[in-house]
């Protein structure tokens, strides 16, 4: 008996509440908890882990009396709904490690199959539809007029309905260049790296031993997936046109000289690893670039072509950047552009990439949004007040049918 009596108080305990015939335990309440308790927004909303926890458990609690709901109007979705969203979910995951064969193993360290994975986010999945469907059902009647949006727009034009200032910029970039002596140290390196590998040296061994590229050298120079966009224009421009097995010589980029062996390669991508040999830049170096960035801004500033002079100097070939809100701009980009007249170029802007010079094409005021442009926004604000409302009423009206029994937190 007492034995009995202590497995069935255990099992309480590890029970957070009855909803209906079912059951919520502590160990997914915790598990929800635990997806919200670093989340910035989280913070900002709940003052301790009680308000946490009573908001987790209402959430829960909610889904569960919906799909008892959608259980009761016989609502229900077949597998070829699931099917496609389970597919392409697994195959999200996958794109996020460079192989499937990584993929395979980081499943198997968490004692996981593909299988498992698919079982989970199935059972996932249906209940997500299910809830959808049913609140489609249940709400496709709200509607909201155009005369209720049109109202809403009066009446709150003066403090919803401003377009901030913006600013049309290009920029002119320069990369601070090494001297052409080091650059000369920096390519024999390399060039002496090279030759131990076309005599048969081992690549993995090689970047541990050589490579200064702090993120790659200890895993034998691996950079894993590479897609466009992702890197260095004229890093790119060398790796993509490799054939997978082939080892490149040594070329030059802003960081330095790069020997690099593609594993393999896709439409938009390439599996490769890297041997670094960075080239020193020097004070010396930075006040060269500065002085031809400053030489810049006077010739601008005396009439100079801004195209012109970007094209000859610019290591960016994409000089227009595009329009931006003003506010929306980083720091000290945001407060360098408020300063800036129309057809004006800034003073060198020191970043990781090199020296930025910013030029303002056109620099455009706050402005009002007129009632067209703002009318679809407005539209779906409504109908999300609405749904709320409607869908708390729903949730009031089965908590009063349903069986609800929440047990304090356990102290397991």
């Amino acid at each position: 008996m007492f034995i009995l009596v202590f497995f069935i108080s255990t099992l309480a305990e590890q029970i957070a509440a009855y909803v209906g015939d079912d059951v919520i335990l502590e160990s997914e309440l915790r598990e929800n908890m635990n997806l919200l308790v670093n989340d910035p927004v989280a913070q900002q909303m709940f003052t301790s882990a009680d308000e946490l926890r009573d908001y987790v458990l209402n959430e829960l609690i909610s889904q569960k009396l919906i799909l008892v709901e959608a259980e009761n109007e016989s609502i229900s979705v077949t597998q070829e709904e699931i099917e496609p969203r389970i597919t392409q979910m697994i195959e999200d995951i996958k794109e996020r490690y460079p192989s499937e064969a990584d993929f395979l193993k980081a499943l198997q360290e968490q004692g996981l199959t593909v299988k498992d994975l698919k079982t989970n986010y199935e059972k996932n999945m249906r209940s997500k539809l299910i809830m959808q469907k049913l609140i489609e059902n249940k709400f496709s009647n709200i509607m909201i007029s155009p005369i209720a949006v049109k109202r809403f727009y009066e009446e709150n034009k003066d403090s919803i309905a401003n377009r901030p200032a913006r600013a049309k910029l290009s920029h002119i970039l320069m990369f601070i260049k090494p001297s052409d002596n080091e650059s000369r140290k920096g390519f024999e390196e390399a060039l002496d790296v090279y030759k131990l590998l076309y005599t048969g040296g081992d690549f993995s061994v090689l970047a541990q031993e050589f490579s200064e590229d702090e993120n790659s050298k200890y895993k034998g120079g691996m950079l894993g997936k590479i897609r466009r966009g992702e890197t260095m224009e004229e890093f790119e421009g060398i790796v993509f046109n490799l054939n997978p097995g082939t080892i490149s010589q040594p070329f030059p980029t802003r960081l330095g000289y790069h020997i690099v062996e593609v594993l393999n390669k896709g439409s938009d991508w390439v599996l490769l690893r890297q041997i670094l040999i960075k080239v020193n830049v020097t004070r010396a170096d930075t006040l060269r670039t500065e002085r031809l960035a400053n030489k810049l801004c006077e010739l601008i500033s005396e009439g100079a072509d801004f195209d012109s002079l970007a094209s000859i100097y610019s290591d960016d070939p994409n000089i227009d950047l595009g329009e931006f809100y003003i506010n929306q701009l980083p720091p000290p980009v945001d407060e360098i552009v408020k300063n800036l007249e129309q057809g004006q170029l800034s003073e060198p802007i020191s970043t990781p990439y090199g020296l930025h010079q910013m030029y303002l094409r056109e620099k455009i005021s706050e402005s009002p949004l007129t009632y067209e442009e703002l009318r679809d926004q407005i539209y779906q604000y409504l109908y999300q007040q609405e749904f709320q409302k409607y869908f708390a009423q729903l949730i009031e009206d089965l908590k009063e049918k349903t069986f609800i029994k929440i047990f304090p937190p356990s102290q397991l």
